[in-house]
C-alpha cells in the first residue's frame, strides 16, 4: 500500500467517524413528520373529534416508520450503532408513554379535550427540544416552535393550531431538503 492509498483510507474512516459523532435522522423522517404534524395539528381546529384517534394511530405508526427509515439510512451510511438506536427508541417511546398518561387526565374528567391538547403539546415540545440536546440540534428549533405555538393557543382562539402546523410543516420540509442535499439526495 502506498502513502496515498493509506491517506485515502484514513480520510474515509475519519469521515465516517465524523458523521457518526453527529447522527441525525434522514430527510425522509423530517418529510414524514412534516405531513403528519400539519394534518394532526390542523385537525384540532377543523375536526377536534378526530384528533385523539388520529394521533393514537399515527403517533406510534409514525414512530415505528421513523425508526425503520433511520435504521435503513444508518445501514446505507455504514453507521450501525445499536446504542444510539436504543437511545432513540427510549426517548421517543418515553414521550409516547407520558402522552398516554396525560390522556388519563381527560379520561378521569380532570381536563377537557382543548386543555389536553395543550398539555400534550407541551410534552411533545419538551420531547423534541430534548431530542435537539441529545441527537440533532434541528429539534431545538422545532421544539421551540411548538413552545411558541403553545403560547399562541393560549391567546388565539381561531386557527392557532393550523398556523403552528403549517409553520412546523415548512420548518420540517426545509430540514428535509437541507438533510437531503447534505447526503447527496
Amino acid at each position: 500500500m502506498t502513502n496515498t492509498e493509506i491517506k485515502a483510507d484514513i480520510g474515509y474512516v475519519k469521515e465516517l467517524v465524523s458523521k457518526a459523532k453527529t447522527p441525525s435522522p434522514p430527510a425522509s423522517v423530517y418529510a414524514l413528520w412534516a405531513v403528519l404534524v400539519a394534518v394532526g395539528f390542523s385537525l384540532v381546529d377543523f375536526a377536534p373529534r378526530w384528533v385523539g384517534f388520529f394521533w393514537m394511530i399515527v403517533g406510534p405508526a409514525g414512530g415505528l416508520l421513523s425508526g425503520y427509515l433511520g435504521s435503513r439510512c444508518g445501514v446505507k451510511r455504514g453507521q450501525i450503532d445499536r446504542e444510539i438506536g436504543v437511545q432513540h427508541a427510549l426517548h421517543w417511546s418515553g414521550m409516547l408513554v407520558v402522552t398516554g398518561l396525560a390522556v388519563m387526565l381527560a379520561v378521569k374528567g380532570l381536563v377537557t379535550g382543548a386543555v389536553l391538547s395543550q398539555i400534550i403539546l407541551l410534552i411533545i415540545a419538551l420531547g423534541w427540544w430534548s431530542a435537539g440536546v441529545m441527537f440533532d440540534k434541528a429539534f431545538l428549533y422545532l421544539g421551540g416552535i411548538m413552545m411558541l405555538g403553545f403560547i399562541a393557543t393560549l391567546f388565539i382562539s381561531k386557527y392557532a393550531w393550523t398556523g403552528m402546523g403549517i409553520l412546523m410543516m415548512i420548518a420540517l420540509f426545509m430540514l428535509a431538503l437541507k438533510k437531503g442535499k447534505r447526503n447527496g439526495k
